[in-house]
């Protein structure tokens, strides 16, 4: 019987659930980032033990970790969110030009 695998993003940190196929018995892991606000948790389709998190915390800014084992442990992966080149402007409410700035990352689902 396959089992079965939820990923919870919430704005106090991560948790994973998993059970059998049955879902009679959940295990819950976490929480992960405890205190960190999370945007977005996934689960990679090449490979079911690597996940992805994207999470902020008003203190440290935006980041982005990645775990290889499951989300037994997480690394930092590239946080440096920059644009290449120029990114251009955008008008302001006043109706100034104003460049593009990154507030918030996230991450779509890869084809």
């Amino acid at each position: 019987m396959s089992s079965v695998r939820i990923l919870v993003g919430t704005k106090k940190g991560a948790f994973i659930l998993t059970s059998d196929g049955k879902r009679e018995r959940w295990d819950v892991t976490g929480p992960l980032f405890g205190g960190w606000e999370m945007y977005h948790l996934k689960g990679s389709p090449a490979d079911p033990n690597r996940l992805y998190a994207s999470q902020t915390s008003g203190w440290f800014g935006q980041t982005m970790q990645r775990s290889n084992d499951g989300g037994k442990t997480w690394e930092a992966i590239g946080n440096k969110f920059a644009y290449e080149g120029n990114p251009g402007t955008h008008q302001w409410y006043d109706g100034t030009p104003h460049p593009w700035e990154f507030k918030r990352i996230g991450m779509s689902n890869p084809r």
